[in-house]
């Protein structure tokens, strides 16, 4: 491991001022200078430490800001923080925040407001949905007290004063100012939240520190955000309108995009050829650290017997749902991508067999678990209304009932009561998607860690956490990179789920509109570096 220097600094003096829009010198702006956008989804809150999905991520990344920001490379950026300072050892970050910062009414926001934020996160009374991710960051005592073991107060963060934040790690953590771009360790209003409760995101309550402010919130309709007055960084945001809108059918979101309504949206399956033809300058296909999976609830029949579960595993044709009845897919083998910094993924040699041969393991497998054409397998697929997802759940139950006579029912809702119903386990094989929050494997592998409020499959397994501890307390990248390849042959083994494919970004752009990121493999599109060209 290279070893640190005494102290080191990041600055603004030792970066470049990437933290706006980058307007080219001769660009000739639009009059109206509002971005719209499809969101797919209703955000099912907004609140940055209940937030869980992207759709809410999203609002959060424009309304509210972290210490850090990632610009369009994925590099990280000074946002509220102007400084930070690494001790020697590694396991002591001190934050120099910039000066006179405000919320979006205009009061202080000072150290004390990421103080109360990080220990709200890890307060099991929050229930928040990334509960641990502080603890999966090392900070000091996070995983004690989101195991309610030692009180919130205890966390390894403090404010020294008004503008210096402390956070004290209990191991040297590589990645962890990465890690604080993303909305869980964002400052929310203490005294607001303390006043409102539930209700402090209500549109007529909520203040924000990031470049837009909530203007009005239309449910399942669209959010509007407005430049923020006091940003420290106004005068550099361009846009003077965001709008989220709710649109979670592709082929209408093409229409509306086509019409000229949506400036951004997601890309119909069956379109992309049309698209591929009449639209080339305007279809992106962006890196991006994201796959997607089915998630077994573990703890009732059928799928308590991994011999029940690994013959779905093994009977799944990837690359007919990546490449032909999706398109622009990769087949997945494993729950961390291949692109994951630092990740070699196993040789899972059975996944290489033709499927005719794993059909007829699988076979094997359910007449050993009490199944044949008497008794078939009957379970029920859970996703969320979308038409990709059904697409794929579609074409997984036709495989099921050609390969293994399995009878597959549908069951599909609206995204914010499945998040519900998934979370309180009301699911036997449920769709699921996991986006890296910070680029390396633990973002992935951890989400199945027994006591993660991520697995929400339920699924226990030893030998997978031993791995995973073992890697956690590992300092040297090599010997990490060889546990967690071993972590997913024990997924493969076990099959808790069912890695299904690897998703870039697919997405229609209007030509007009720059600043947008195209190398941010995480995803993450600010609208403060945005702007419309005259068109």
């Amino acid at each position: 491991m290279k070893k640190l220097s005494p102290l080191w600094l990041v600055s603004l003096m030792s970066v470049a001022p990437l933290y706006a829009a980058q307007v080219p010198t001769g660009t000739s702006l639009a009059t109206q200078q509002v971005f719209r956008y499809n969101n797919h989804s209703e955000p099912s809150t907004l609140d940055p430490q209940k937030i869980e999905e992207n759709t809410a991520a999203q609002v959060a990344l424009d309304l509210f800001e972290g210490l850090v920001w990632l610009d369009g490379n994925s590099n990280v950026q000074p946002a509220q923080a102007e400084s930070w300072k690494i001790s020697a050892d590694g396991k002591r970050v001190v934050f120099t925040l910039r000066d006179n910062l405000r919320w979006s009414d205009g009061s202080p926001l000072t150290a004390e407001d990421f103080v109360f934020a990080w220990q709200r996160a890890v307060d099991p009374a929050t229930a928040s949905p990334f509960a641990d991710y502080l603890a999966s960051a090392h900070v000091v005592n996070a995983a004690q007290i989101v195991s309610g073991k030692i009180p919130p107060n205890e966390l390894g963060v403090r404010a020294i004063d008004a503008r210096t934040l402390q956070v004290d790690l209990e191991q040297p953590t590589p990645w962890f100012i990465s890690m604080l771009a993303w909305p869980t360790t964002f400052p929310v209003p203490h005294k607001l939240v303390q006043q409102y409760g539930e209700k402090w995101t209500n549109p007529e309550h909520i203040v924000s520190n990031g470049a837009f402010v909530l203007g009005n919130r239309v449910v399942n309709e669209k959010i509007v955000a407005k430049p923020n007055p006091h940003y420290w960084n106004r005068a550099a945001t361009v846009l003077t309108q965001v709008e989220y809108l709710v649109v979670d059918n592709a082929v209408a979101g093409y229409n509306r995009y086509r019409a000229g309504d949506l400036d951004l949206t997601w890309v119909p399956a069956d379109q992309i050829k049309d698209i591929q033809k009449n639209l080339p300058g305007e279809l992106r296909i962006i890196p991006r650290l994201n796959t997607e999976y089915y998630n077994f609830n573990t703890t009732k029949p059928p799928f308590n017997d991994v011999r029940v579960r690994r013959a779905l595993y093994l009977t799944v044709d990837r690359d007919l749902i990546a490449r032909k009845v999706l398109g622009l897919r990769e087949p997945a083998s494993t729950l961390t991508p291949p692109q994951v910094a630092g990740f070699k993924p196993p040789v899972l040699d059975e996944l290489n067999q033709p499927l005719v041969q794993r059909a007829a393991a699988a076979q094997e497998l359910l007449r050993q678990a009490g199944y044949d054409k008497q008794h078939p397998l009957k379970f029920e697929l859970f996703y969320n209304k979308y038409d990709l997802h059904e697409k794929t759940a579609i074409a997984l139950s036709s495989e099921w009932k050609k390969m293994l006579g399995a009878q597959v029912t549908l069951r599909n809702m609206e995204w914010k009561t499945y998040l519900d119903a998934r979370r309180a386990g009301n699911f036997m094989l449920s769709r699921q998607s996991w986006d890296a929050t910070y680029d390396e494997p633990s973002t992935f592998l951890n989400t199945l860690q027994s006591t993660n409020v991520e697995n929400v499959g339920h699924w226990q397994d030893s030998e997978y956490d031993r791995l995973l501890k073992q890697a956690e307390n590992s300092l040297d990248p090599v010997t990490r990179d060889g546990l967690y390849s071993q972590a997913e042959a024990r997924i493969n083994q076990q099959a808790p789920i069912i890695p299904i494919y690897y998703q870039p970004l697919i997405k229609l752009l209007k030509p007009y509109v720059g600043g947008f990121p195209t190398h941010n493999p995480q995803d993450y599109v600010y609208s403060k570096e945005l702007y419309i060209v005259a068109h």
